[in-house]
């Protein structure tokens, strides 16, 4: 009994280690993410999450977050050719409504908080991209990125 307890000690050491690490890197990628951002965007995007709270917008209904946090690169190769496309509409945040956008935006300008671009799924309307028929093309999007399909018009923003 003795030996499965200490078994379990070093178990719970091991997951509390590992956490610790992880939430460690979250960090340092944050804090890299902020250098490469403007400087108001990343003011205004620390002040949202806050006004998120305080107006009560629901998380996942009408706040989905940035456009880099909605979507998973399938292929580590690809992520340079993606940053480099999407450049810093990667920091654009999804919202469901204009409606949605206006009240966080009046927050933000009232407060002077911050400059954020916003895409409104409600108002967004994308032309279907035509590719050339070749062998050596190859659509980034429907390739190499993963996303929740509720905000697809904004990924083919």
């Amino acid at each position: 009994m003795a030996e499965a307890r200490k078994e379990q000690w070093r178990s719970l050491e091991e997951i509390n280690e590992q956490t610790n690490e992880a939430r460690d890197a979250s960090k340092r990628a944050l804090s890299d993410m902020r250098k490469i951002m403007p400087r108001a965007t990343a003011m205004g995007l620390d002040a949202l999450t806050n006004i998120v709270e305080e107006e009560r917008i629901v998380v996942g209904e009408q706040y989905f977050g940035l456009l880099l946090q909605n979507m998973e690169i399938t292929n580590p190769k690809f992520e340079t050719a993606v940053e480099v496309a999407a450049q810093n509409s990667l920091f654009h945040v999804i919202v469901d409504t204009d409606h949605t956008a206006a009240r966080l935006m009046k927050r933000l300008e009232k407060d002077r908080l911050g400059r954020v671009t916003f895409l409104p799924l409600n108002q967004l309307h994308v032309d279907k991209a035509r590719y050339p028929d070749s062998s050596d093309v190859t659509p980034l999007l429907s390739q190499c990125i993963q996303y929740d399909p509720r905000v697809e018009r904004a990924m083919q923003h």
